[in-house]
């Protein structure tokens, strides 16, 4: 599962590279006179309305499509690790409220939340990402403080207080440190369903603006020649959504069953 998740996402990556140092492909930003032609020995993937290449524009995308879905999980992972590994250790009043906020947001769907913040803040790259990573802090938030919650307990934590310890040394050096494996497993599952909604922001006409080769905004404008017949200038953008989703999910989910084997108990421990 490892292996096929992590060769989707090389192949993706692959291609990415060898379209922008102009090794395959063409220009993804200059348009021709071979509006919405077909898929050919030119054009492999056909062009779109302006006569751009569909294969070197979605090959590029994955520049635009991940950074902003990694850069969203980045931010959500910081903020929610830190804020739950607080909440766990800390406990009292502050947990709880902070509990209930968070269990508040991660009851709302996250892309509905991604569309009101867009919508005020705007398109770009980092607004994107912003608007984004906030759906996602909830679920970092969730399992660091439950991590934080059990570990605050362990004979080593108590040792290392007593010694005099601070508490910002025991989050930040020992009981994060600790959350580690379990953070970038859950990075790596959140990046399918952040690529979903970088995809699903530019489908809106809420991402990153024209003309930068973005999955979900190519889907979009390739919708309204579906009915034309011109089915290449939707079907491949979604196509490489599908493969970059199930690439990360198929990744996350190695991880996070590698990740609970080492971590589960013996059948010789009690």
């Amino acid at each position: 599962m490892v292996l096929v998740g992590a060769m989707l996402i090389i192949g993706i990556a692959f291609l990415d590279i060898l379209v922008t140092l102009g090794l395959l492909g063409s220009n993804p930003l200059v348009s021709t006179d071979k509006v919405l032609s077909s898929p050919s020995l030119e054009h492999i993937m056909g062009t779109d309305q302006l006569g751009r290449d569909i294969f070197s524009r979605v090959s590029y995308g994955a520049t635009f499509s991940l950074s902003v879905a990694f850069i969203a999980v980045v931010i959500s992972s910081c903020a929610g690790s830190v804020t739950g590994a607080l909440s766990g250790f800390v406990a009292g009043k502050l947990d709880r409220v902070l509990s209930i906020v968070f269990d508040a947001m991660y009851a709302f769907p996250g892309i509905i939340l991604a569309i009101l913040i867009s919508a005020m803040i705007g398109a770009g790259t980092i607004n994107t990402a912003i608007a984004i990573s906030i759906g996602y802090v909830p679920q970092f938030f969730r399992v660091v403080r439950g991590l934080s919650l059990s570990i605050k307990e362990r004979p080593f934590i108590e040792a290392t207080r007593a010694l005099g310890a601070k508490a910002s040394n025991l989050i930040f050096r020992h009981i994060l440190v600790y959350a580690v494996p379990s953070i970038i497993a859950l990075m790596t599952l959140s990046m399918g369903s952040a690529i979903l909604d970088v995809s699903g922001l530019g489908f809106l006409g809420l991402g990153l603006p024209p003309p930068i080769p973005e999955w979900g905004t190519d889907l979009g404008r390739g919708r309204d020649y579906i009915t034309a017949g011109v089915w290449w200038s939707s079907s491949f953008p979604g196509l490489m959504i599908v493969i970059a989703v199930l690439g990360f999910t198929l990744l996350g989910k190695g991880l996070d069953e590698i990740l609970r084997a080492r971590t589960s108990p013996t059948k010789g421990e009690v």
